[in-house]
């Protein structure tokens, strides 16, 4: 068995004293409260609906090929429940349809960084008309404008678009970032903004993630990523509402089926996978892998039903969940899986408070 690294708690036991452990002050000489015991949402056993949504797709209106309608098919047979049209400056209007799946209003902005003078695009998820933005636009601007037009404002594909860390001020007028995004793993293997995102969440920018296809060519860049929505029901305004609540995950195939804190330590449960990863502010973080040649570094394997051995210890196990004691010095703690096909799945964070 793999014991658990020195420093980390058992749930109903004491924390031990340890490197990883201990309060440890951040460079304003802060540590952060824990969180107070409890499941985390979405995972809290309120009432509602899982929906897959596919929250960033462009049709034939843009530079797709598909037309709104096909799209619109094309998703229903995929087993999407929510679709939003974003295509490139314009609202795109609802193609007619069976009501499947359901489909909310959407755009995306173009805009310049005010530095790298690169793209710097914008998500308008949920909008009920365009959004009167020019390129020229500050984020804030154009994050405003958005929910003026009765959206959601998300950051997309900041690693395609070479954003600087420093050249988003106005991030905090944003929903959320797009953690993963398939176009750009396919096109240029610039799909994860996880690091990215990990230096905008340390600041205290409070980012939900989402992760999207980014739908342009069928057969190409269209069902490899999704967001999962608990909503209390498939309507679009349970589904603003589940947005704006952070009431989400993201995936591109394995699924996250609770979190819950008790004293200090996190649990997390998932569909079989073989990393279970809990990432603080860098450099906190603690990860467990499955197989006889793997580490459980700063976070517990689960034991199996009958409670006599540890998951994932044997070359072809997989891991059904971890427990990693929270660090006093995280100001926030979020959750990557990866199963055996290097498919992931992503938690939004975590904050204490």
């Amino acid at each position: 068995a793999v014991p658990w690294r020195p420093g980390t708690a058992t749930p109903g036991q004491p924390r031990a004293a340890g490197p990883r452990c201990d309060p440890v002050s951040d460079s304003g000489g802060a540590t952060h409260p824990l969180p107070p015991n409890g499941s985390i949402p979405p995972f809290d056993g309120q009432e509602g609906v899982w929906l897959r949504c596919a929250l960033h797709v462009h049709t034939s209106a843009s530079d797709g090929w598909l037309t709104p309608l096909a799209q619109r098919r094309a998703h229903a047979w995929a087993g999407y429940d929510v679709l939003a049209l974003t295509d490139h400056d314009q609202y795109t209007a609802e193609p007619p349809g069976d009501g499947e799946p359901l489909v909310i209003g959407g755009t995306e902005l173009s805009l310049t960084a005010p530095k790298s003078a690169g793209p710097l695009h914008l998500l308008g998820i949920g909008i009920t008309k365009q959004p009167d933005v020019d390129r020229d636009a500050t984020l804030d601007e154009a994050a405003k404008a958005v929910r003026a037009a009765g959206g959601l404002p998300f950051l997309a594909h900041p690693v395609w678009s070479g954003l600087r860390t420093d050249e988003v001020e106005g991030i905090d007028a944003c929903a959320g970032v797009e953690i993963y995004n398939a176009s750009c793993d396919i096109e240029q293997d610039r799909a994860h903004a996880g690091a990215q995102t990990d230096v905008w969440l340390a600041m205290g920018h409070r980012l939900s993630l989402i992760a999207t296809d980014d739908t342009h060519y069928p057969g190409f860049d269209d069902f490899r990523a999704w967001t999962m929505v608990h909503a209390q029901e498939r309507s679009r305004a349970a589904v603003m509402a589940a947005l704006a609540a952070g009431r989400f995950y993201a995936s591109t195939g394995p699924r996250i089926t609770a979190l819950a804190v008790h004293d200090g330590v996190l649990t997390v449960r998932t569909t079989p996978v073989r990393s279970i990863a809990a990432l603080a502010n860098p450099p906190f973080g603690a990860q467990v892998r499955a197989g006889v040649h793997s580490l459980a570094y700063g976070g517990r394997r689960l034991r199996t039903g009958d409670g006599q051995a540890l998951e994932g210890i044997n070359e072809g196990d997989h891991l059904t969940g971890a427990h990693f004691a929270w660090n006093s010095a995280a100001r926030y703690i979020r959750i990557a899986i990866t199963d055996e096909r290097g498919h992931r799945a992503w938690s939004n964070p975590i904050w204490p408070a």
